[in-house]
């Protein structure tokens, strides 16, 4: 999506004299923590872990965001939350569920979408698929989206550990496939994911091309390590490191990042190079946005549609 979230109210430009201490960009987070949704605004961004909504800009030349606006009037898939032990985390997670509407395939494509409690919990985004499906432009697909939890938990176990992968790979796949008609085939299979989460979607469809073929990653957290090494911005990002360096995979990417993400739009350039050069088919796009779900929404319905569009109905 190509919005722009603002936490405070904006006065036109040339109203007012700018600060002359308090807009410098160090200040910014002491700024933010001090915010509070725009209340002239009605366009509002739903916050996780209790933090307060936001507020969307979005101005005349961001591009369109056509199945936000869809019409309403298609059938309605079904999205329940369920409970799943994992012995790779040592705990229980919650996983949203998305079903589609209609006469189901003996099998359905599945995409695992990551911080499921943002994109079903409070972001509804069940609703662009319904109209995906219903349009025509979407097979009948099943979503896993486990829950994030918190901060903590998201940090320590997102971003590329072994522990999480098996957790998707030997746990969370094979549990949907024994209650819904989840296809075997990596080639209809997405792991997607944002920020932390889509480094997470890299690194899992490096170490599992075999049942994830396709991979959805946006605004990807590439200067974050697992092992917390301090982040070198002139070095090759590891995850980089490991498609270069590795053996090629069969799989297909989509990338995305923000034109107001500097440092992630510098390294996401320069993963797809080294992709392409490693001759992975990956697509790519760039939007007048930065690192929120505001401009993710619409990124995320176009990468489905990017990976997964083009499949027989």
């Amino acid at each position: 999506m190509s919005a722009h979230r603002s936490p405070t109210p904006a006065a036109p430009v040339g109203a007012v004299a700018p600060p002359p201490h308090s807009a410098r960009l160090t200040d910014l987070p002491e700024v933010a923590g001090r915010a509070v949704r725009n209340p002239l605004n009605t366009r509002t961004l739903p916050a996780r872990w209790y933090a307060p909504p936001g507020s969307v800009l979005e101005l005349t030349d961001a591009p369109a965001q056509p199945w936000a606006e869809a019409p309403q009037d298609v059938p309605a898939g079904a999205l329940r939350r369920h409970r799943l032990g994992s012995g790779a985390l040592a705990a229980e997670r919650d996983v949203w569920v998305y079903e589609p509407p209609g006469s189901w395939p003996d099998e359905c494509d599945a995409v695992v979408l990551l911080d499921g409690d943002m994109w079903f919990g409070q972001l509804g985004f069940e609703s662009v698929l319904d109209r995906l499906i219903a349009i025509g432009l979407l097979p009948p697909l099943v979503v896993l989206a486990p829950d994030a939890v918190d901060e903590r938990t998201r940090a320590r176990e997102l971003g590329g550990r072994d522990a999480h992968v098996n957790f998707l790979v030997a746990e969370l796949m094979p549990w949907a496939a024994a209650r819904w008609p989840v296809t075997y085939d990596p080639a209809r299979t997405v792991v997607a994911g944002q920020g932390l989460g889509g480094l997470t979607a890299l690194y899992t469809g490096y170490a599992a091309p075999m049942r994830f073929g396709k991979v959805l990653a946006q605004s990807a957290a590439l200067g974050w390590h697992p092992d917390g090494e301090e982040w070198d911005p002139d070095a090759l990002p590891w995850i980089t490191r490991r498609y270069v360096d590795g053996a090629p995979r069969e799989l297909r990417l989509h990338l995305d990042v923000g034109l107001h993400e500097p440092d992630l739009l510098q390294h996401t350039r320069g993963l797809r190079a080294a992709l392409r050069d490693r001759n992975y088919p990956v697509s790519y796009t760039e939007f007048n946005g930065g690192h929120d779900y505001s401009c993710w929404s619409g990124g995320l319905a176009d990468g489905l549609l990017t990976l997964l569009g083009d499949r027989p109905r």
